[in-house]
């Protein structure tokens, strides 16, 4: 049985490996996940939209929302700062998003599953190339991303709009040392300013991408020259959130838009810590096992006795994991440190552990599989497979 379950296995990553050598393979193949996937963890915004099931509060969001399309620089009125609204001024891509394609709050969420394809698809592409071009890899990957929250919030979410942020991570990875990124970047700090954090590790994977590890310098200096002046990514990262800054203070200057911070808004260090163990279980269920993948690099660094780059890299996975418990949504808030993990996948290529870490996704897939995935929003709450069936 066993011997047959890995000749299976071993000729499916054959045919996986063969339909994505042409790039309309691997759109096909994309398709075909997202639609595996969503016939699983079917959208929410569909299904409620068919069920006449949303909320009063998501409705009352997605008329704030309508609002804030036909008017994205009109600040809230009569709002304190311990609503959440009053946190979603300055959250302005969607809107514009919606102004431009004349999209309504619904329609934001329906493209928001929809441009699941295109994270797939560049995810995929990703973990191929830094896998020296093994598809199957980068096949269970995917799927093992897409049973954590990551994933799971394109066809989930019908409150936030954060897997625009993710997408817009997911394209700067892609496009790490081209200026595109900066466009990227900017969008995704305006989709949400928690995707600034972990923006900071680009700079850290353009070395790891551009120098063997024996040219990498171990000396403080030298790192630093590497990260800063010979390091293209730097300059888009800070010019990214050099404009973010300023498009903000332009905004809270002439609009009165700005976003509100301290324990009166949910706001502060350590907020999370009043819910206890279910912090602990909302952290590990934005990236489940992935979780583990930035670790595992710091590590590595250390060991290989580079030691300013994993003290750089542990500096931004502990600002990921400080800014997430500092406010109520932890799952939402840690995963948009998801793109850490190509770091790892990148050390593991550089190390030429390519076998280990298949048999790796192997195990992280089956157990992202089976396990259920919670979201905190002031409790755990379950993400339910199979909800199409209730529609009948």
């Amino acid at each position: 049985m066993i011997p047959n379950l890995s000749n299976f296995i071993s000729r499916f990553n054959q045919y996986i490996q063969h339909i994505t050598s042409s790039n309309l393979g691997t759109l096909i193949l994309s398709l075909s996940i997202y639609l595996l996937f969503s016939s699983i963890y079917f959208p929410e915004s569909v299904f409620k939209k068919l069920n006449k099931s949303f909320s009063q509060n998501e409705i009352f969001i997605q008329d704030f929302v309508n609002h804030k399309i036909d008017h994205p620089l009109e600040a809230t009125k009569n709002k304190d700062e311990g609503d959440h609204f009053m946190k979603r001024e300055l959250r302005i891509s969607p809107y514009f998003v919606g102004k431009i394609f004349h999209l309504n709050a619904l329609k934001l969420f329906y493209l928001q599953s929809l441009s699941l394809i295109a994270f797939i698809w560049l995810f995929f592409n990703t973990v191929k190339k830094l896998m020296q071009n093994d598809a199957s890899i980068a096949f269970w990957s995917v799927l093992a991303m897409l049973f954590t929250y990551v994933g799971h919030s394109f066809n989930y979410d019908t409150l936030f709009y954060d897997s625009f942020a993710y997408l817009g991570l997911m394209l700067s990875i892609y496009f790490y040392d081209k200026k595109v990124s900066v466009l990227f970047l900017v969008f995704s700090f305006f989709v949400d300013e928690r995707a600034v954090i972990p923006s900071l590790a680009l700079p850290i994977y353009f070395i790891l991408n551009k120098y063997n590890l024996s040219k990498i310098p171990k000396k403080l200096i030298d790192v630093f020259r590497l990260l800063i002046f010979k390091n293209k990514s730097f300059y888009f990262v800070a010019l990214s959130i050099s404009v973010y800054v300023i498009i903000r203070t332009i905004l809270y200057v002439q609009f009165n838009l700005k976003t509100p911070v301290g324990s009166n808004s949910g706001v502060t260090i350590g907020f999370a810590l009043r819910h206890g163990a279910n912090m602990i279980f909302a952290i590990y269920y934005a990236l489940k096992i992935f979780f583990i993948f930035p670790m595992v690099a710091i590590g590595t660094l250390t060991v290989k006795k580079h030691y300013w780059l994993a003290i750089s890299l542990f500096l931004i996975f502990v600002a990921c994991l400080m800014v997430s418990t500092s406010v109520d949504d932890v799952t939402r808030s840690m995963s948009f440190s998801f793109i850490l993990i190509f770091i790892t996948f990148k050390l593991a290529d550089k190390f030429n552990e390519i076998r280990p870490m298949k048999h790796l996704i192997y195990l992280m897939f089956i157990i992202h599989l089976i396990t259920p995935t919670y979201t905190l929003l002031l409790n755990l709450i379950p993400i339910e497979p199979w909800r199409w069936v209730k529609l009948f």
